[in-house]
């Protein structure tokens, strides 16, 4: 499969490159980022975008079964209206420009756990509301992935300290977190493995929950 993939530079995005990278399944991956990643592979192409909301390299942006969608932003210390800005518009936008270029295109949004309509944290409505335009676009198919803690694989680290930290710690009792909070935690790889998945047989359900996508994960 061919794989549109942005926001390989943040921490989930990475994992998922690395993992789709080393998927005898996948022949090619394009990652769409404002600078150069540190990942090199012969399976990986790079296309250096400085203004998401504006793509200019659109010959280089179709013809592809699926595009993973893993770029994003805390909502910590935002305001709401930038937040918003980030969230949804850019995602729709990005979303509207691939579409007339990739008629065949599954489209994965990585929202995150506690995404609801109806909940009282802005986030979460904002996130809901992108999920709902993404399903109404008309891409041959799409998807809301939810997941809750998700642990990096494959040497990713966090550009945060602070999570650097968190993360070299949960990586000691990972294997128990998996087997008996499986319904709250997830990892890069099994992320990755459960959008290509995805992108190859599809699902009933448009929404997955981090136990549906640890379940995909590992068929």
């Amino acid at each position: 499969m061919n794989i549109l993939l942005f926001g390989a530079s943040g921490m989930v995005g990475e994992g998922v490159l690395r993992w789709l990278i080393d998927s005898p399944k996948v022949a090619r991956v394009v990652a769409v980022a404002r600078k150069e990643l540190t990942v090199k592979d012969a399976k990986l192409e790079m296309v250096i975008e400085p203004d998401m909301f504006n793509l200019r390299q659109l010959d280089k942006l179709k013809d592809f079964d699926a595009c993973f969608f893993c770029l994003g932003v805390s909502s910590v210390g935002m305001d709401a209206v930038e937040y918003r800005r980030v969230t949804y518009d850019l995602t729709l936008s990005v979303a509207k420009t691939l579409l007339p270029f990739n008629p065949r295109m599954v489209f994965e949004y990585i929202s995150g756990e506690r995404t609801d309509a109806r909940s009282r944290q802005a986030w979460a409505r904002v996130k809901a509301e992108t999920e709902d335009a993404l399903f109404a676009l008309g891409f041959r198919d799409a998807y809301g992935l939810r997941p809750g803690f998700i642990q990096p694989l494959r040497g990713v680290k966090s550009r945060l300290r602070s999570l650097r930290v968190l993360y070299a710690f949960s990586a000691h009792i990972y294997p128990f977190l998996q087997r008996h909070m499986a319904r709250f935690v997830t990892s890069t790889d099994l992320l990755g493995a459960a959008m290509l998945k995805l992108a190859q047989v599809g699902s009933a359900k448009k929404r997955l929950n981090t136990a549906e996508l640890n379940a995909l994960g590992r068929q």
